[in-house]
């Protein structure tokens, strides 16, 4: 005879092998709003797809983002380009009228304004499409220089859509990337890296670490520490849930570079929704993501979500 007991121990014997290996929710969407967009005829039409923020507070603005377009596989290399955007409010964004501020090969800028001092990462690619990844410096957020190699072309190798951190609690920087062989024949690999440096100058000298990694399409890693906890998203396409589509996904540790184990909530975003950038802002969650309008002709608009 089966009791009332044994049935709820039963459901929750399932329950348990269900989560095993999550951790907790993922904060809850307050607000999502349409933020940015290209112009029409301009370098940026149609193509806005990554959004690194810093409060700056410079030029009678409090907020400077750096943005970047989608152009993935294309081996033209001058379509790829950055331009600057600035805000007070993080949702009216004023373009700078001296764009693009990078006229070529540069994909996935992102930026940590630190001791009156932009450090910009991106992504370059190379005729194979094998992507690296560099630093250039500047004063003023305008013009960058001193490029270094943080990276290098690995033949058959992404190494590619950096987010640099710089952890409060530890005061070390952390660039987190995507490096794979998503063009391999077999055996295709999807890695989260990391490498960890008190000096940011000398980040490049750092061996990586693996964070987490899969055999599906995984990679945009981005960081967070918010309510006593690490978030790390990323972008994901083929996993049981996405059904053909971009999705962003999370993870959750006590720890920024290790003991990642997946939210119980995801999704996180689920309509073709990518690149997400995670930030804090007077103690607010915040995310900027891509979100593709015809993911086939590759339109996209940038969105910006606050979290309880």
């Amino acid at each position: 005879m089966i009791t009332k007991s044994t049935v709820l121990a039963i459901m929750g014997l399932m329950l348990g092998i269900m989560l095993f290996g999550q951790e907790g929710a993922y904060p809850s969407i307050l607000e999502n709003t349409l933020i940015f967009e290209g112009d029409k005829c301009s370098w940026d039409a149609d193509a806005v797809h990554t959004f690194s923020i810093v409060e700056a507070n410079k030029g009678g603005y409090k907020y400077w983002a750096y943005y970047a377009l989608d152009h993935y596989n294309e081996r033209d290399s001058q379509i790829r380009k950055g331009g600057l955007a600035r805000s007070n409010d993080l949702v009216h964004w004023e373009k700078y009228k001296h764009n693009p501020i990078i006229s070529n090969n540069c994909r996935w800028p992102t930026v940590v304004f630190q001791n009156d001092t932009f450090y910009m990462f991106y992504a370059e690619y190379n005729d194979n499409v094998d992507s690296r990844i560099v630093m250039l410096t500047s004063k003023d957020g305008l013009s960058f220089e001193d490029k270094a190699i943080i990276t290098p072309y690995s033949k058959g190798e992404q190494n590619q859509n950096p987010f640099i951190y710089f952890n409060n609690n530890d005061q070390f920087f952390y660039l987190f990337y995507y490096n794979g062989t998503e063009r391999a024949e077999k055996d295709k690999k999807w890695n989260i890296y990391v490498k960890k440096s008190a000096d940011i100058l000398t980040i490049k000298d750092i061996e990586p670490i693996e964070v987490i990694s899969s055999n599906e399409t995984m990679a945009a890693p981005s960081v967070a520490f918010y309510n006593d906890k690490y978030y790390l998203l990323v972008e994901e396409f083929n996993d049981s849930k996405a059904q053909d589509r971009w999705v962003t996904n999370a993870f959750q540790s006590d720890k920024i570079d290790s003991g990642y184990k997946r939210v119980s909530n995801n999704p996180i975003l689920s309509d073709n929704d990518a690149c997400a950038f995670q930030y804090v802002f007077d103690n607010k969650l915040y995310v900027s993501y891509s979100h593709a309008i015809n993911l086939k002709e590759s339109i996209w608009n940038l969105r910006m979500i606050k979290f309880k």
